[in-house]
């Protein structure tokens, strides 16, 4: 059995030494009949709550990586062609390239989108940033082609034509209003999540 001289405040942690009151935070630990008072009862609970705070596995509303990084994969899908189109509207690249670069294409933005915890935080961010690459890819390709010079590449899929570059700016600010609607409407859900884990946690406490 513990040596009564070695008992901590549960409040603040200092040594007792046998104290009947803690010297540090005042808080009175045992009455004259040598039981612990209301006051050192509670501080002793809240403390063990704390403690299991600290080992609770995270909220369950997370679904697993394998399923976000499913999700992530869909929406990215877009990513690959356009990638693809963009590459030989530059350049003329050897088709093992251009599966390539739709791969990473495809890919890379999977993998940052997958860290979102929220499936319709992945699929509004992933229409975000696809709206955006449709809205420059046009005028990427315009000026990468006169980068590279006479490497450019004689028949291009995209063009610098007005009516291909108004048709890819129109359809991109589409995608982008889309994904800033359904960001704003995941970043509320997770927030009235978190407010619902508070609450949850709040009356657990009590």
């Amino acid at each position: 059995m513990a040596d009564a001289g070695d008992a901590t405040c549960p409040e603040c942690g200092a040594a007792l030494d046998g104290a009947r009151s803690c010297p540090d935070c005042g808080l009175r630990i045992r009455t004259a009949d040598d039981e612990l008072t209301d006051d050192a009862i509670s501080a002793v609970v809240d403390d063990a709550l704390a403690g299991a705070d600290d080992i609770r596995s995270p909220a369950g509303h997370a679904v697993p990586y394998s399923l976000r990084l499913g999700i992530a994969l869909a929406i990215s899908v877009p990513f690959a062609p356009l990638s693809a189109f963009v590459l030989v509207s530059i350049v003329s690249a050897h088709p093992i390239a251009v599966v390539l670069v739709g791969i990473v294409g495809w890919m890379a933005p999977a993998g940052v989108l997958a860290r979102a915890t929220v499936p319709s935080l992945i699929v509004g961010r992933g229409l975000v940033v696809l709206g955006v690459v449709v809205t420059v890819s046009p005028l990427v390709v315009v000026g990468s082609r006169w980068l590279v010079g006479e490497t450019a590449a004689t028949d291009p899929l995209i063009h610098g034509s007005g009516t291909l570059i108004g048709s890819f700016l129109l359809f991109g600010v589409v995608v982008l209003a889309l994904g800033i609607v359904v960001s704003r409407v995941a970043v509320r859900k997770r927030g009235n999540w978190r407010e619902a884990d508070a609450t949850t946690e709040s009356l657990d406490r009590r």
